[in-house]
């Protein structure tokens, strides 16, 4: 244990040094920034890398300035595309699988994005993954989508009302936009958090993050934002179709408080997962059905150097296994703060807690973040980013008869974005 936050601190140091004496200012931003003519800064609170209003407002119109922003002789590959490497080095303290510490380098992955107006109505954008590590290499493994993916990918249609209002269309491998900018998308810590990113059912796979095959509508206005949405549900695997034919829903309600993207928030997410004797086949015999909801309530609040994000999700599940039913309730929240220094070095910190099954103490995940960020180069056509983390989770004992899991992890990221 004492050997790991030696190391931490060691890397701690170095990434200082790194911060203070090589760090020069950020100018740009690939792709989007290109399209914007504009530096990072426009969109992002560099270096810890949340959206301020200007970028959330290019998200919801479609990755554009303005919900009808179109130039033919802007549609160029400068401008629509951009190439996004990831590598990790991290240690971690395990006591079951790997006491005194375990360290690694991973080439996380290496992905395309691209998106943006193809009219005055329509506009696209697409995130697919070349390559991706999720921690698991078995050969032959799907577990992590077989490292080649496309993550997200949809069409979007602007209708325009008025001046300023319009509903946006979407359809395809679609994340509700809601999840994406309280914490799930451009972020200061690469880990999302607990209740975004974890299951809270061992034999249901879904998770507010999880990007779905669908549709959904969303109003747009200065002051309120208000979507509805089906999709196939949640799949073992990304792109994977759902083993059933129920559709699941969900919805959302976001009132915009002031001109920096402070928000307040609702989503409520209703949804049916089954599994029979023979996978994918639904005349088989139902070996397992869980019907279950999600109610998320959100807030966030964006000064200038700091932003303070909050959640609390609770969540009921019916579930039939074996003729056997049960019901059960969940919960989790999170609370993260981060702040910007300068252009080139932030801070942040995030409280994790999640419990699965709120009826008993136990398997409880508690989980505490803190890091910085900084920019190592930023040019006009390119840049490169930094992030270091630092965790302490704790999963409280799954029975009366077994003892707490911590582990203590450190890990250090570098993206480069062309």
């Amino acid at each position: 244990m004492k050997k790991l936050w030696k190391r931490s601190i060691l890397l701690c140091v170095s990434v200082l040094f790194l911060a203070v004496f090589v760090v020069p200012k950020a100018h740009a931003v690939p792709a989007f920034g290109r399209t914007m003519g504009a530096d990072c800064t426009a969109c992002h609170a560099t270096p810890t890398w949340q959206l301020n209003q200007t970028g959330l407002d290019f998200l919801r119109n479609g990755h554009r300035t303005d919900h009808k922003a179109f130039k033919a002789e802007d549609i160029k590959w400068d401008n629509y595309l951009s190439l996004v490497w990831k590598f990790r080095a991290y240690n971690t303290d395990h006591p079951a699988t790997n006491a005194g510490g375990k360290s690694q380098f991973e080439q996380h992955s290496f992905s395309i994005y691209t998106g943006g107006a193809l009219s005055d109505r329509f506009s696209y954008f697409t995130e697919m993954y070349l390559s991706e590590n999720s921690s698991n290499t078995a050969s032959g493994s799907q577990s992590d989508s077989a490292r080649k993916k496309l993550a997200e990918a949809f069409l979007q249609y602007n209708l325009p009302i008025g001046e300023t209002n319009f509903v946006a269309f979407r359809a395809g491998e679609i994340l509700p936009e809601i999840i994406h900018t309280f914490g799930v998308g451009a972020r200061s810590i690469e880990d999302r958090a607990q209740i975004f990113n974890s299951t809270t059912n061992s034999a249901n796979p879904y998770k507010p993050f999880f990007r779905s095959q669908g549709v959904d509508a969303k109003f747009n206005s200065e002051h309120v934002e208000a979507t509805v949405g089906v999709v196939n549900g949640a799949a073992t695997y990304t792109n994977h179709i759902d083993t059933n034919n129920h559709k699941d829903m969900y919805a959302s309600l976001q009132g915009n408080v002031d001109k920096n993207g402070s928000a307040i928030g609702l989503f409520q997410y209703q949804g049916t997962h089954s599994t029979y004797a023979t996978a994918d086949n639904s005349s088989t015999f139902l070996s397992f059905n869980n019907e279950f909801s999600k109610t998320l309530a959100l807030a966030r609040y964006v000064h200038d150097k700091f932003r303070i994000v909050a959640a609390y999700m609770t969540g009921k599940e019916h579930q039939l296994v074996s003729s056997v039913d049960t019901e059960t309730k969940n919960k989790g929240y999170f609370g993260l703060v981060d702040f910007n220094f300068t252009e080139s070095l932030g801070a942040f910190a995030r409280y994790d807690m999640l419990d699965p099954l709120d009826t008993d103490a136990y398997s409880e995940t508690k989980l505490i973040t803190v890091g910085l960020n900084g920019m190592l180069y930023m040019s006009e056509k390119s840049g490169a980013r930094w992030n270091l983390e630092l965790s302490d989770k704790k999963v409280s004992a799954s029975s009366a008869t077994t003892a707490e899991v911590e582990t203590k992890k450190i890990m250090a990221q570098l993206t480069w974005a062309l």
